[in-house]
């Protein structure tokens, strides 16, 4: 995906749950550390589907995705602005977990975890506030705007 320096760049990501409510997380084969399913967003792609076709091809789920949890920009000196869409993307149930398919080019691995079971060396700061974010979220009605700086 080629974006023009005038454009921020952007990025979509989903809080898939299982049935115990534990975070569906995914390991990167090109980043250092864990993240949400999700990926860029495409120029003049609306940030829920390209969360949802992000979700399938990274997955091989067909998730339907739901309400805007967090948007978050986060402001690095000397480069652009990067702003992320973090949305419901609902629970598994046993069946849809047992179908997940990774794409095998971009992760390596998937789990499902409690925040408080995840490392700091195993996600960044920023990443932690965008995700305690998203949870706080959807445990209730608002839309949380995020605008960070390390």
């Amino acid at each position: 995906m080629t974006q023009s320096t005038d454009r921020p760049n952007v990025s979509a990501g989903a809080v898939i749950c299982d049935e115990q409510g534990r975070v569906l997380i995914v390991d990167p084969v090109y980043k250092p550390y864990w993240n949400l399913p999700g990926g860029g967003v495409e120029a003049g792609e609306d940030p829920k589907e390209a969360c949802r076709r992000e979700v399938l091809e990274e997955l091989g789920l067909d998730q339907e995705i739901g309400r805007l949890l967090v948007h978050a920009t986060l402001s690095v000196p000397g480069r652009e602005p990067h702003e992320y869409f973090v949305f419901d993307g609902g629970a598994l149930t046993a069946a849809q977990q047992q179908a997940i398919r990774l794409q095998e080019s971009e992760l390596r691995d998937f789990r499902f975890a409690q925040p408080e079971d995840i490392t700091d060396k195993e996600i960044p700061p920023a990443a932690r506030r965008m995700w305690e974010a998203a949870l706080a979220a959807r445990a209730g009605t608002e839309t949380i705007e995020l605008a960070i700086t390390p």
